[in-house]
């Protein structure tokens, strides 16, 4: 971006991203919004969260724009406003879709501390990332995920039974009466890549989700219900059974994943790759075996796959995969693809203010996280133009 525009006191975030591209970038994926001041007010809130160093709030944003009066007019367009986010959000899927080639859906949650108790969605809980309890806001984002670039497209926002079932906490955070209530017992993790799949014409992916301290069963149940391929990182402790006992007629007996993953035989050879950081390259040795959940779930045959250092017994990951077929070590290889979105997410995402939300209402948190996407695949692709110059002759890479 240029910095010797009307916001040159700014220092820009990434100067490499030009400024015409974040124009005609914001303009394309604005077009759904039905009047000409919202699309100039979502470009300017889109610019400030590329240029700004620091924290994203409206004032700041405000400020590029001469503050006062355009604070309140930021205000308005994020918190009150009635322009719809999913067009947004169904433009924004199907260009990085087609730009980034996508191996995966990896949903990957995010939690932001909070004071107070009155941002949507912030509920006083146990947070196993951080390891204690926490007054936080936590969502799920979806995000489209290759070897090389990954960025996210959808958010879902999760809501506590306090605030469903609180009328006046609803009616000030303006929480739709929709919310909740067609979603049954879906885990919001789901919900949020069941999405993509109701008329936003994606291509269907493998779904990944870290799901070490979540159900793992209910994702499954629900994943497989969908008919969605999935690899899902389990823990060791999660109780399953031999699908050959089952075919065997045997008793059938809970195991741990760890006890069975460390049974299993070898599948091939060690697989090596280059970590997320790009600095070193892992060797891992990778275990597979056919699987059930305990009877009465009604889930399909599942493989367990699990991934140790060469010479080591104890399997240091666990996937569970209902893509049987699909050989032992690919699985781990789309799994840690997991790892792509949290490099993405700490370099880019946590820079244009995915977190940085400052409002109370449920619709103005979707705005901005919708925007805070559309600033990330700017950046995305703008990376991709770059690399793409920079190929050697008779090379290319395909951009939308």
């Amino acid at each position: 971006m240029d910095t010797h525009r009307s916001h040159r006191t700014h220092e820009i975030l990434w100067s490499e991203v030009a400024d015409d591209f974040v124009t005609e970038y914001s303009r394309r994926m604005l077009m759904s919004l039905p009047r000409r001041d919202q699309r100039e007010n979502g470009e300017l809130y889109i610019s400030g969260l590329l240029s700004l160093t620091s924290r994203k709030s409206m004032r700041s944003i405000a400020s590029m724009a001469g503050g006062g009066a355009a604070e309140q007019r930021l205000h308005h367009f994020i918190s009150k406003s009635s322009w719809g986010w999913v067009p947004v959000r169904k433009a924004l899927a199907a260009d990085l879709d087609r730009a980034l080639d996508p191996l995966v859906w990896v949903v990957k949650p995010m939690v932001v501390l909070k004071t107070g108790e009155h941002t949507v969605g912030v509920t006083e809980s146990f947070v196993p990332q951080l390891g204690r309890i926490v007054n936080s806001q936590r969502s799920y984002g979806v995000w489209l995920a290759g070897e090389s670039k990954s960025a996210p497209v959808n958010w879902r926002l999760r809501l506590s039974g306090e605030w469903l079932a609180d009328a006046k906490r609803r009616r000030r955070a303006e929480i739709p009466e929709r919310v909740g209530a067609d979603d049954g017992s879906v885990p919001p993790a789901v919900a949020a890549a069941l999405e993509l799949t109701r008329g936003w014409e994606l291509r269907p992916r493998p779904v990944v989700v870290d799901a070490r301290e979540e159900d793992a069963g209910l994702l499954v149940r629900h994943l497989a219900a969908a008919k969605l391929p999935f690899v899902l990182r389990i823990g060791g402790a999660t109780r399953l059974i031999p699908l050959s006992a089952v075919r065997d007629g045997r008793a059938l007996r809970l195991m741990t994943a760890q006890h069975l993953a460390e049974g299993a035989d070898r599948a091939g050879r060690p697989v090596r790759w280059v970590d997320r950081t790009g600095q070193s390259a892992r060797s891992s040795q990778v275990t597979g075996t056919d699987v059930v959940l305990p009877p009465g779930s009604g889930a399909p045959p599942l493989r367990l796959v699990g991934a140790q250092r060469p010479g080591e017994r104890r399997a240091r990951e666990l996937w569970l995969s209902n893509m049987t077929e699909v050989p032992s070590p690919r699985l781990v290889r789309l799994g840690r693809l997991s790892e792509r979105v949290d490099r993405d997410f700490a370099e880019i995402s946590t820079k244009v203010g995915a977190a940085d939300f400052e409002g109370r209402t449920f619709g103005g948190w979707h705005r901005h996280t919708t925007l805070s996407a559309v600033a990330q695949a700017i950046v995305t692709l703008s990376a991709a133009r770059e690399q793409a110059v920079e190929l050697p002759s008779g090379d290319h890479l395909q951009l939308a």
